[in-house]
């Protein structure tokens, strides 16, 4: 399956709607472990009830790209969908409010495969 690419500032973007209710685009991360939500998205999310209290597991500390630590509350997405394919419960993290939307390993791993066709500028997603 393939999932058209948008270039936003430099970066390629997909859309993904979250638990069925809301798309939002998300820059494609493999270097993040995890699907990373800024702060203020996660309070939008919260206040429309996309999630709920009870998605909050834990919280983790992170090793960001420039090797400091930042810790952050963790919780699942039911539902992460990307063109046709649906993951369910995928663990995200919260960043801070002027971050990006990053779509992480814990989306990308449950794929066989995946990659980027530039020429193409689209997503290839392989079950």
């Amino acid at each position: 399956m393939e999932v058209p690419l948008s270039l936003e500032g430099g970066v390629l973007t997909v859309p993904v709607e979250i638990n069925g209710a809301i798309t939002l685009d998300f820059v494609i991360d493999s270097g993040a472990a995890d699907v990373n939500v800024p702060a203020d998205v996660v309070s939008t999310l919260i206040r429309t009830r996309t999630i709920r209290p009870s998605d909050f597991i834990a919280q983790q500390t992170y090793i960001l790209a420039d090797g400091t630590e930042a810790p952050s509350p963790v919780f699942i997405i039911r539902s992460l969908k990307v063109g046709g394919r649906v993951v369910p419960n995928v663990k995200c993290s919260i960043g801070s409010p002027k971050s990006s939307l990053l779509l992480g390993q814990s989306f990308l791993q449950n794929f066989r495969s995946w990659s980027i066709d530039n020429g193409r500028r689209a997503l290839a997603l392989e079950w």
